[in-house]
């Protein structure tokens, strides 16, 4: 079975995260007077801090957290689930894994001789991102891994241990982003009213429900695009 997912992401909300980060950073290396270099600490090193704390939510699953989880099947299942502050990274997690098992399960029973109880393939947009930050997470809380995502993580080869609809598209070292991949084959734009950068704000100001609902459908974008493509035999 395919499962077509999207994740969003956050910098660390461990205590103290943000001033871990602001004790690493450094002036400009092109600032050599001492004063331009203590004019910088002045009134530029707070913004560099938050500019680099920002970035967690970029950097793989290693400081950075998942907040917000989506995933279809492209044929009527859907699950998404969006963790209030104070919620555990960890139980989201494990709810999503849960819920695939559960779909693989239900699969299996309707056609028993055809898909084995593990049988699943995750597709993505810029898979490598996503499918890495959730195995990193899992590893990172002690979760346990399920068959597809192990084998999906950082040794995972795209075409073969899972598929992802950027490089089917732009091919390997390029990049297109999903509204534009979506705009390109007429699909439904899903970044309308937010995108990846609004996410953390919105999480902060409690909008939980309008984060999933844009989580979701990213992941949905996700699967129209692989069944376009499908249609042509592009994948």
């Amino acid at each position: 079975m395919l499962i077509f997912l999207d994740i969003e992401t956050i910098p660390s909300q461990r205590p103290g995260a943000a001033d871990l980060v602001k004790a690493t950073i450094k002036p400009p290396a092109t600032l050599k007077k001492p004063e331009s270099i203590a004019a910088w600490w002045a009134t530029d090193a707070a913004e560099a801090a938050g500019e680099a704390y920002l970035k967690q939510a970029l950097d793989g699953g290693s400081r950075g957290e998942i907040v917000s989880i989506a995933a279809t099947n492209g044929d009527g299942l859907e699950w998404v689930q969006c963790r209030g502050q104070g919620d555990s990274e960890a139980a989201l997690l494990q709810a999503f894994f849960d819920a695939v098992e559960g779909w693989q399960v239900k699969e299996s029973k309707q056609w028993p001789h055809t898909f084995p109880p593990d049988d699943h393939t995750a597709v993505a947009h810029n898979a490598a991102f996503d499918l890495g930050f959730l195995y990193r997470r899992a590893v990172v809380h002690g979760v346990r891994l399920p068959r597809w995502l192990r084998n999906a993580g950082p040794m995972g080869r795209a075409g073969q241990h899972y598929k992802c609809t950027m490089l089917a598209w732009a091919g390997f070292g390029k990049f297109v982003r999903l509204s534009e991949l979506c705009d390109v084959l007429a699909l439904p734009n899903p970044k309308d009213g937010m995108d990846g950068a609004g996410v953390y704000d919105a999480w902060l100001a409690g909008q939980r429900e309008a984060i999933a609902a844009y989580n979701l459908q990213d992941a949905q974008a996700v699967a129209s695009i692989w069944h376009k493509l499908q249609a042509v035999g592009a994948v």
